[in-house]
C-alpha cells in the first residue's frame, strides 16, 4: 500500500476512533470494516478482554450484527487466547489452533495480533487472510498505528464503562435510599430490603442476616434465582462461615474464583451492617451475571454493596427506633391510662363510704372503657368462721358499655371523676353472671379449689392454663368456663376480706406482667378504700351508739327526776285514795242495789281501784328492783298467768293455743316478776284482739350468748304494731291506749333485763305481733 494510501487509511482510522456521534462498539466495528476493505481480508474480528483480564469475553466482527457478541476464550487457550496471553502474533491455519508455520511458508489462515495499551494486553485483532495474501508473510508498519488507535479506543471504552458503572451505582444508591424512606414494620422492611437489593445488585442469590445483638433478634431472609435453588444449602453454609468471619473482623469480604464440587457462583461479597462501629448484621451477594455471563465481583461491586449496606443499616435502625418508640408510646399511654383510672377511681371512692357501692365501683373500673384491662371480674366475700367464700358480685365488660368514658384531654383527668348511677348498679345486679356468682359458695380449702391459695397465702395467683392444674375438674372452673385467670385477695387490717377473680373469656387475651402489676396497685388501693370505709362505718356506728347512750342517759336522768316526783305524788295520793275506795265499797254494801246512789258509789270504787293500780305500777317502776331467786318452771308460770287473765280472754273470745315443751324447763328467777311479765304480755294481746282472735304461746330451750336459756314466744293475730312506733314501745309512759300508763312493757322489759335476758318483738302491720322472752336458766 502506497504512502498516500497509508496516510488516508491512518487519517480515516483516527476519524473513526474520535467519532463522538458513535458508540465505542460502533467505532470498533467501523475500524474492523475499514481494515477488511483496505487489506481485502475475508473477515476481521476484534476480541475484548474482560475487566479481570482473564478471558476474551466480547467479540466485534466486521460482518454481521452491529452489537458485540459474547464469547469466552480464556487466556492461553486457542489461538486468540494464546495471542493475548503471550502478547505476540499468533498464526492459525484453522482459525482456532495456533500454528508454528514459518512466516515464509504461510499462505492462508488467520493472524491474531495483540492489542496493547502500554505493557498490558486489552484485546486481540483477528485477521482472516485470503489465499496468497501478502499479510501472511509480513505486516505493514501502519498496522502498529492502527493497533494503537484500536487500543486507545478500547481503553476509552473501558474508562467510559467504569464511569457509567459508577454513575449507575450512584443512581442505584439514590433509588435505594428513596425506596427505604417508606415507613413500615420491621419484618416487612426486611423482606422489602431483600427484594430491592436483590434486584439492584443483579446477583444470583442475596442473603440478609441479622445477628442477635441488643435490640435485634437473629433473623435470616434470602432471595435466589431458580438456578440457585439446588445449591441453596451450600450457599447458606458458605454465607454462615463468611458471616462469622466478618463478625470477627467487622470488615467486608470479597471472595473470587470460588472452586467447589458443585456448580457454584464464581464469587461472593459479604458486607457488614453497622451502626456506630457496631456490627448487627451482614448482607451477602453470590454470583454476578452480565452480558459476558457469570464473572467475579470486583472492588467497584464491593464499594456499591458497602454503600447499599450503609443505607440499609440506617433504614433498619430507624425502623427499629420507630418500633421501640411506638412501644414506648404505647407503654406510656397504657401507664397514663392506668394512672388516670386509678386517680378517677380514687376520687370516686372518696365520694362514698358505702361498701357495696365501693366494691361495685372497683369491679366496674376494671372491666370498663374502650381499652378495658379485663373482660370479666368476680368478687367473693370471705367468711373465715364458716370457712367459705360467698359470691357477691360479677361484672363483664359488655355490661359496662358507656359507664366510663375515655378522655383525650389528660388535663381534665386531674379534677374529674366518674360515678355509677343507680340504674347501672341495678342492671349489673340483675345480670346473668351476677346471679351465677351470688349463687356460688367456695370452700376455703386450697386442696378443693385453686382460688383458696390466693386467700390463704395472701398473694396474687395467676393460672395460665386451668387444664394443667390438679384441681382442673373443679365445678367452679366448669361453671364459669375458666381457662386462665388471675386471683388476688383484698386485704384489710392484715386479713383477706374478699377475693377478686379476673379473666378474658371472650378474646382469650393473655394476662401480661404489666396487667398484673396494675392489678396489684389497684387491689392495694381498693383494700385501703374498703378498710377506710369499714373504719368510717365503725366510727359512724360508734358515734350513733354514743348518741343513743347519751340520749338514754338524759332520758334516764329525766325519768329519775320524774320517778322521784311521781313516787312522792303517788305516795301522797295513795292514802286518801285507799280511804275513798274503802268508803265507796261500804256505800255499795249498804246502799240499795241498782239505785242512783249505788251506781255513783260503784263508779267511785271502780275508778279508785284503777287509780290505785296505776299508783302501784308507778311505785314499782320507781323503786329499785329486788329479785327473789327461786327454782320455778316455765309451765307453772304460764298456767298461773293465764288463770289471772282468763276473764279478759274469755270476754274478748280469744282462743289460746299452747305448745309447751314436753321437757320440764326449770330456771332460777323471781317467779312473781316473770309471772308479771307474762300477764302484761297476755293482757296486751287481749287488748289487740277485742274482736276476737288467737293467742299462740310456745316454749323451747335455746342459747343466749353461749349460755343455756329458755324462750317464751307470745303471738297474737291482732292489728300489729306500726313500724313508726316499734322502737318506742319499751319507753316508760309511752302508750297508744286510752287510760293506759305506758308502764306495762317498760316494767316487763326491765324485769327481763334484770334477769340477764332479752325481750324481742317482731310485728307486721295487719298480721299481729310476736314477743319473745329469752331468759337464762341460771343467773
Amino acid at each position: 500500500m502506497a504512502n498516500p494510501e497509508n496516510y488516508t487509511l491512518l487519517s480515516t482510522t483516527v476519524q473513526i476512533a474520535n467519532a463522538a456521534n458513535l458508540s465505542h462498539t460502533a467505532r470498533l466495528k467501523s475500524l474492523a470494516q475499514l481494515i477488511k476493505r483496505s487489506f481485502s481480508l475475508h473477515s476481521v474480528a476484534i476480541y475484548l478482554l474482560d475487566a479481570e483480564r482473564r478471558t476474551l469475553s466480547r467479540m466485534i466482527s466486521a460482518d454481521g450484527s452491529a452489537k458485540s457478541l459474547s464469547c469466552r476464550i480464556p487466556l492461553g487457550e486457542q489461538a486468540a487466547g494464546s495471542c493475548a496471553f503471550q502478547k505476540e502474533l499468533i498464526f492459525s491455519r484453522n482459525g482456532t489452533t495456533p500454528d508454528n508455520t514459518p512466516d515464509a511458508e504461510r499462505k492462508q489462515g488467520t493472524i491474531f495480533l495483540p492489542i496493547m495499551c502500554g505493557k498490558e494486553a486489552v484485546g486481540v485483532l483477528g485477521l482472516e487472510l485470503p489465499e496468497e495474501s501478502p499479510l501472511a508473510t509480513s505486516l505493514p508498519v501502519i498496522f502498529q498505528d492502527i493497533l494503537q488507535a484500536i487500543a486507545g479506543l478500547i481503553c476509552a471504552r473501558e474508562i467510559t464503562s467504569r464511569s457509567d458503572q459508577r454513575i449507575k451505582n450512584l443512581m442505584t444508591l439514590n433509588e435505594l435510599g428513596k425506596a427505604l424512606q417508606h415507613s413500615m414494620p420491621f419484618q416487612e422492611l426486611l423482606s422489602f430490603i431483600l427484594e430491592i437489593t436483590h434486584r439492584y445488585s443483579g446477583s444470583d442469590c442475596t442473603i440478609l442476616r441479622i445477628f442477635n445483638r441488643d435490640q435485634f433478634t437473629s433473623t435470616i431472609v434470602k432471595a435466589c434465582r431458580k438456578k440457585c435453588h439446588a445449591i441453596l444449602r451450600s450457599l447458606l453454609d458458605i454465607e454462615a462461615n463468611s458471616a462469622a468471619r466478618m463478625l470477627a473482623t467487622e470488615r467486608p469480604h470479597l471472595t473470587t474464583d470460588l472452586i467447589a464440587d458443585e456448580d457454584l457462583p464464581p464469587s461472593f461479597v459479604s458486607v457488614p451492617l453497622q451502626y456506630e462501629e457496631k456490627t448487627f448484621g451482614c448482607l451477602t451477594f453470590f454470583g454476578k451475571t452480565d452480558q459476558s455471563g457469570q464473572r467475579n465481583f470486583d472492588e467497584e461491586d464491593r464499594e456499591l454493596f458497602e454503600g447499599m449496606a450503609n443505607l440499609i443499616a440506617t433504614a433498619l435502625l430507624q425502623s427499629d427506633h420507630s418500633r421501640r418508640m411506638d412501644i414506648l408510646v404505647s407503654e406510656n399511654n397504657k401507664k397514663l391510662q392506668e394512672i388516670s383510672l386509678l386517680y378517677r377511681v380514687s376520687n370516686a371512692m372518696h365520694a362514698t363510704t358505702r361498701i357495696n357501692r365501693l366494691i361495685q365501683l372497683n369491679l366496674t373500673a376494671l372491666v370498663s372503657g374502650e381499652s378495658h384491662f379485663f373482660e370479666r371480674a368476680m368478687l367473693f366475700l370471705i367468711n373465715r368462721r364458716s370457712g367459705v367464700m360467698q359470691g357477691m358480685l360479677g361484672i363483664t365488660s359488655e355490661e359496662c358499655q358507656g359507664i366510663i368514658q375515655s378522655s383525650d384531654n389528660h388535663d381534665t383527668l386531674l379534677y374529674t371523676r366518674w360515678e355509677i348511677s343507680e340504674e347501672d348498679m341495678e342492671r349489673q345486679q340483675n345480670s346473668t353472671l351476677n346471679c351465677m356468682v351470688k349463687g356460688t359458695r367456695l370452700p376455703l380449702d386450697k386442696t378443693r379449689n385453686m382460688f383458696s391459695r390466693a386467700v390463704l397465702e395472701k398473694k396474687l395467683i395467676v393460672v395460665g392454663n386451668t387444664a394443667k392444674e390438679k384441681t382442673a375438674k373443679d365445678d367452679v372452673i366448669k361453671k364459669f368456663n375458666l381457662t386462665s385467670f388471675a386471683s388476688i385477695p383484698i386485704i384489710a387490717k392484715g386479713e383477706a376480706v374478699a377475693l377478686l377473680i379476673l379473666d378474658n373469656p371472650v378474646s382469650g387475651k393473655v394476662i401480661t406482667t404489666d396487667d398484673l402489676h396494675f392489678l396489684q396497685l389497684f387491689a392495694n388501693q381498693a383494700s385501703m378504700a374498703i378498710e377506710n370505709s369499714m373504719l368510717y362505718n365503725r366510727i359512724e356506728d360508734a358515734n350513733r351508739e354514743f348518741t343513743e347512750i347519751r340520749q338514754r342517759l338524759l332520758q334516764g336522768e329525766r325519768l329519775a327526776a320524774l320517778g322521784e316526783t311521781a313516787a312522792s305524788i303517788a305516795h301522797e295520793l295513795k292514802t286518801p285514795l285507799i280511804s275513798i275506795g274503802g268508803l265507796a265499797r261500804r256505800l255499795l254494801r249498804k246502799g240499795e242495789l241498782g239505785s242512783t246512789e249505788w251506781k255513783y258509789a260503784e263508779t267511785i270504787a271502780h275508778e279508785a281501784d284503777r287509780l290505785e293500780k296505776m299508783l302501784n305500777e308507778i311505785l314499782f317502776f320507781t323503786r329499785r328492783a329486788t329479785i327473789c331467786y327461786t327454782h320455778c318452771t316455765i309451765k307453772n308460770i304460764i298456767e298461773e298467768s293465764l288463770a289471772v287473765v282468763s276473764g279478759v280472754l274469755d270476754e274478748n273470745k280469744i282462743q289460746v293455743n299452747k305448745r309447751i315443751s314436753r321437757k320440764v324447763i326449770e330456771l332460777t328467777g323471781d317467779f312473781q316478776q316473770i309471772k308479771q311479765v307474762c300477764i302484761n304480755l297476755f293482757l296486751n294481746a287481749g287488748e289487740a284482739m277485742k274482736q276476737g282472735g288467737s293467742l299462740f304461746i310456745s316454749t323451747a330451750p335455746t342459747v343466749l350468748e353461749g349460755r343455756e336459756a329458755v324462750s317464751i314466744k307470745i303471738r297474737d293475730t291482732g292489728c300489729g304494731i306500726t313500724p313508726a312506733i316499734l322502737h318506742d314501745i319499751f319507753n316508760p309512759f309511752f302508750t297508744t291506749k286510752d287510760g293506759g300508763t305506758g308502764l306495762g312493757l317498760a316494767i316487763s322489759h326491765r324485769i327481763v333485763t334484770n334477769h340477764g335476758g332479752k325481750l324481742l318483738v317482731e310485728s307486721h302491720t295487719g298480721s299481729g305481733a310476736e314477743f319473745r322472752v329469752i331468759l337464762p336458766v341460771s343467773p
